[in-house]
């Protein structure tokens, strides 16, 4: 089962404008573009119960979708422990 990506959790809540506005909705304060961040930060936690609301994706992938969203490369991993040696 391979991990499912921000983006998609994002296009399958509706898009970035959905998500904003049923936040803003719900007395939340964010932009369409501070989601689209979302794809190198992750989702905050704050928002998690919006996200589940709107798509049928749990706290279990949401979690290992910010784990691989948030992640460096193994590559440069490897490089920074080379360079420290």
């Amino acid at each position: 089962m391979s991990t499912i990506s921000i983006r998609q959790i994002i296009k399958d809540a509706g898009g970035a404008e959905v998500i904003a506005s049923t936040i803003v909705r719900l007395g939340g304060d964010i932009s369409k573009d501070a989601v689209y961040k979302w794809t190198k930060t992750g989702i905050p936690d704050r928002h998690w119960p919006v996200i589940i609301a709107l798509t049928e994706h749990g706290p279990a992938e949401l979690y290992e979708a910010n784990c691989a969203a948030r992640s460096v490369p193994t590559e440069l991993i490897l490089n920074l422990i080379e360079a420290a040696e």
